[in-house]
């Protein structure tokens, strides 16, 4: 009796044992699958454990609805997270906005109207970075620089006076041509990122900036006020 009360302790101890291990190792793997430390043993953590899938370091997202400055348009850009906690990131965001200009006013000069429509575009290319003050995750917050560069059609607009009957000055536009437009500048944008799922992203951002250099014409007009802001859907991986 007593070698069988001592067999069935030696049992029970080993078992303790065993389940004790594997709630170890049980903690150890989320530990890992959390920080992306390498497996133990030579297990392939790509492969043995998968990844959070807030973890994805490239999102490639559209704007179906983008606005700037400029006119309203469409979007696409590129993120690609620069360190493995994803705290900063290369983001290259390309713009295309539109803006329909009409004239529809009377001309003193050739006593007539002065009519005509036409569409402006421009386009922006903004590289720069997202720095992430809490890292991955599956909503974020960001902030940061973008370089602005740009290029596009300005249709412009003069003003001559033209005195009434009653001696009161008024002015008339008339159109004066469509030119070349050039700029440069920086922006810094704001956005809210959200993992959705395992691999749709979803994204809204809002930057303000200011160009120094901005050419119409051959003139260079300098400071101007820049803005844009995008709901943005895409592919994270």
């Amino acid at each position: 009796m007593k070698k069988l009360i001592a067999a069935a302790l030696s049992i029970l101890a080993l078992n303790t044992s065993f389940a004790q291990d594997n709630d170890e190792d049980a903690i150890l793997r989320d530990r890992i699958a959390l920080d992306g430390s390498p497996m133990p043993g030579g297990m392939d953590h790509d492969h043995d454990m998968p990844h959070p899938h807030w973890n994805h370091l490239t999102t490639i997202a559209i704007s179906p609805f983008q606005y700037t400055e400029s006119g309203v348009g469409v979007g696409l850009s590129y993120e690609r997270a620069m360190d493995p906690d994803g705290i900063l990131s290369l983001y290259v965001p390309a713009i295309a906005s539109f803006r329909l200009r009409n004239n529809n006013n009377y001309d003193p000069y050739y006593y007539g109207y002065n009519n005509y429509n036409r569409t402006d575009y421009t386009f922006y290319l903004m590289p720069g970075v997202k720095f992430y003050p809490t890292g991955m995750g599956k909503c974020k917050y960001a902030v940061g620089p973008n370089a602005v560069i740009g290029y596009g059609q300005r249709t412009m607009e003069g003003y001559y006076p033209y005195y009434n009957t009653n001696t009161y000055t008024t002015s008339y536009p008339y159109t004066i041509g469509t030119y070349d437009r050039w700029m440069l500048g920086m922006m810094i944008n704001n956005s809210l990122n959200v993992n959705a799922t395992p691999h749709l992203y979803i994204g809204a951002e809002m930057g303000f900036g200011f160009t120094y250099f901005d050419r119409i014409g051959g003139y260079n007009y300098g400071v101007k006020f820049l803005t844009q802001g995008s709901f943005k859907i895409g592919y994270t991986f």
